[in-house]
């Protein structure tokens, strides 16, 4: 009689994510944008959290943990650690696999797995935001001229002279369209 060990599977593809992605059948930090050179940054650090593993009889066969691991990109370190439970509710805290990948958290019923991911820094890289080439913005509420993006402060309007004025000075009257304002701050009059 022969007695083979089966390993417990784990399904990267279920679980708990926090910054971090199941692509192309591997586990990665979320890809937060691309630089002007096309250099790809990933988020600074992730995590991914297994499903409840039910061991029970299996004990042996989770002993170790055993990876697989392709280090691509920025990503520089990874921790995995486990935990335990008796009943499925209350956990042991996570503790870090060893070196050989042996398991550390107490024999129990139940266990999870966590790999935690960090990149290593970027080096400085530029990104552009807008530049304001196109004319997108172009409305008569806002001023991209000289390559920035700023709300029109001043208008030019077509005032037109009151001849009915009979007070000292002179009256000039516009129709302003109230649904282009939002708010009218003061009124100031010019003497000419």
């Amino acid at each position: 009689m022969s007695i083979t060990e089966i390993g417990i599977p784990i399904d990267l593809s279920k679980g708990k994510y926090e910054n971090t992605i199941y692509k192309d059948g591997k586990l990665q930090l979320v890809e937060l944008q691309k630089s002007d050179t096309g250099k790809i940054v990933y988020a600074s650090s992730g995590s991914w959290q297994s499903e409840i593993i039910y061991i029970a009889d299996k004990i042996k066969a989770f002993e170790k943990v055993v990876k697989n691991t392709i280090v691509s990109g920025t990503t520089s370190t990874f921790k995995i650690s486990t935990q335990s439970s008796i009943d499925g509710t209350e956990w042991s805290p996570y503790v870090e696999v060893g070196t050989d990948g042996s398991v550390q958290s107490p024999t129990n019923t139940y266990a999870r797995i966590k790999i935690e991911l960090f990149s290593s820094p970027t080096e400085n890289l530029i990104f552009t935001v807008d530049d304001f080439n196109d004319n997108h913005y172009d409305n008569a509420f806002l001023n991209t001229s000289q390559d920035y993006l700023e709300m029109k402060r001043s208008y030019i309007l077509d005032y037109v002279k009151d001849s009915a004025w009979t007070e000292d000075g002179q009256l000039h009257r516009v129709t302003i369209d109230k649904s282009i304002w939002k708010k009218i701050d003061s009124l100031s009059s010019v003497q000419s």
